[in-house]
């Protein structure tokens, strides 16, 4: 049986002038079933997207996320992430030297106008949330898009590295300013925790993080089990939040994650 793709916006949220929405694609039987007979269906997958409407200010979005966008937006390579000054020599060679260090590509595309940028179709569920002048460091690979006054620049995470002694740490992006961000996850948003931290520790075991606050302190620690853990594979050490801010956790993700190749013989 055919499936014709139905698109809806199920999630939304706006600040400083932009907003953010996540369009959902719902696959529908084209024929009706006929009647008087059981008609199993096997539905494809939905899919997702995300609308940025600039409302003329500024847009960052992550490299290649772009499907097509309408309006009068002028798109710009910035070593900066939107920041100012970010296209001068100071700001390239200040973005030259972390790109080196850290094997992070240099250029981020910012987009500046008034119009709808729409990013390419994904499986993956898609989390909106809002910054009110504060920083996010937000894991490898969720980032999708941000609008308002935010700025995109890079978080060199110490954490496991520190705790080996190995001097590389691993680069991440952090999110700075005012405005809306969307986030990929293999995790629905309704099964999130965001936890609000005052002055507490969180200690979590295994990479059930997928964003945290620039106020927050994180360190990486020996869990009771590290003397079983091996150093080279990171296995034996948990994930330490210490301070005043908000965490994004996903519960979840060990189900929705496939299994590793390990427990599958391989």
């Amino acid at each position: 049986m055919d499936f014709q793709l139905h698109p809806e916006v199920i999630h939304s949220a706006q600040a400083q002038g932009a907003r953010l929405d996540v369009i959902e694609f719902d696959p529908r039987p084209v024929e009706r079933p006929l009647d008087g007979f059981h008609q199993p269906l096997t539905r494809p997958a939905r899919w997702r997207q995300v609308a940025v409407h600039t409302g003329g200010g500024m847009a960052v979005l992550e490299p290649g996320a772009l499907q097509y966008l309408r309006g009068d937006i002028e798109m710009q390579a910035s070593s900066s992430g939107g920041a100012p000054g970010g296209g001068g020599l100071g700001g390239f060679l200040r973005g030259a030297v972390t790109a080196a260090a850290t094997g992070e590509g240099l250029y981020k595309t910012v987009y500046r106008g008034a119009g709808v940028i729409y990013t390419e179709p994904t499986r993956l569920h898609l989390l909106l949330g809002e910054l009110n002048g504060e920083d996010l460091i937000v894991d490898d690979g969720a980032f999708v898009a941000c609008a308002g006054s935010i700025t995109v620049g890079r978080h060199v995470n110490q954490g496991l590295s520190a705790m080996l002694g190995s001097g590389e740490g691993r680069v991440q992006p952090k999110l700075s300013g005012t405005g809306v961000f969307a986030l990929q996850s293999p995790v629905l948003p309704a099964e999130f925790e965001i936890l609000e931290l005052r002055d507490e520790t969180l200690k979590v075991d295994g990479n059930l993080v997928l964003a945290y606050t620039g106020g927050l302190a994180f360190s990486v620690e020996k869990s009771a089990r590290g003397l079983l853990g091996s150093g080279r594979t990171g296995e034996g050490y948990i994930q330490v939040y210490r301070g005043t801010g908000r965490v994004w956790l996903t519960p979840t993700l060990p189900i929705h994650a496939p299994p590793p190749l390990a427990a599958l013989g391989g």
